[in-house]
């Protein structure tokens, strides 16, 4: 099945300098509406800028939905009751896990542990109706116990995955390759588009998409393949570009492309 425009969402942490007070929002909200978002995924916002009505109010006010969250990572392992509390308050019935914290990855007693506790938390989540992930960075790639954190993700929990293309790719995965292992487990609720360039000083680059170096049509592919039902674009930095001008030509390639 063909990934709809409806389905192309925007990741707010690309947007998190421009998201500091409510109007700053509205605003912001506003100007996705403009460029043709009809969903957007809740992150790099702070959760008290305003009530979770709020939020959906001002996104229901430009025809835009939340599609998923990103939950602080600390504070959902800790009470995950707090997220499943907020997240029905949205209405929003996916979130991610967004970064290991104060997880300490050269102690692996302290990754199983820390994995036992993503799978708990991950039960009482789907007990309520929620699809928790896991989003990597490249870190995800190191080895701990004879295998690389990511897969003992995979392997060890029950965890969605939103698999983040610039992270696997800098860690030394296949962006192609993680995206189809997840599809085929029926785990890829969403997923992180992000294109990867190498700029003339020879640093990587997070890039719109089309962008940089990654091939992304065998990416959507599986994604599509596997039921994917979000197709989120972030940029976590555009080098003083204007993010909405960042984000607007990332969401032009995947209509044009993709749609």
């Amino acid at each position: 099945m063909a990934m709809t425009p409806e389905q192309i969402s925007v990741n707010l942490y690309s947007l998190r300098e421009r998201l500091k007070t409510p109007a700053d929002f509205a605003a912001s909200i506003r100007r996705l509406a403009e460029i043709g978002f009809k969903t957007v995924q809740l992150s790099g916002v702070a959760n008290d800028l305003m009530s979770e009505a709020e939020f959906v109010r001002v996104c229901a006010d430009h025809g835009i939905t939340i599609t998923a969250t990103h939950e602080p990572a600390e504070k959902l392992l800790k009470d995950p009751q707090w997220s499943i509390d907020r997240l029905g308050k949205l209405g929003v019935t996916q979130t991610a896990y967004p970064y290991p914290q104060n997880v300490d990855f050269a102690d692996e007693a302290a990754v199983a542990q820390w994995l036992a506790r993503l799978e708990e938390v991950n039960g009482l989540l789907r007990a309520a109706g929620i699809t928790l992930a896991y989003h990597n960075h490249h870190i995800e790639f190191v080895k701990v116990g004879g295998q690389t954190v990511m897969e003992r993700i995979f392997n060890e929990t029950t965890l969605a995955g939103e698999p983040d293309t610039y992270w696997v790719q800098l860690g030394g995965g296949s962006p192609l390759a993680w995206t189809k292992r997840f599809a085929a487990a029926g785990r890829l609720p969403m997923i992180h588009l992000k294109d990867v360039r190498i700029a003339p000083n020879r640093d990587t680059q997070f890039a719109e998409l089309g962008a940089g170096v990654l091939d992304f049509a065998p990416i959507i592919a599986a994604a599509e393949q596997g039921g994917c039902q979000s197709f989120i674009i972030e940029q976590d930095t555009t080098y003083g570009r204007d993010e909405f001008e960042a984000v607007a030509e990332s969401f032009a390639y995947l209509k044009k492309n993709f749609t």
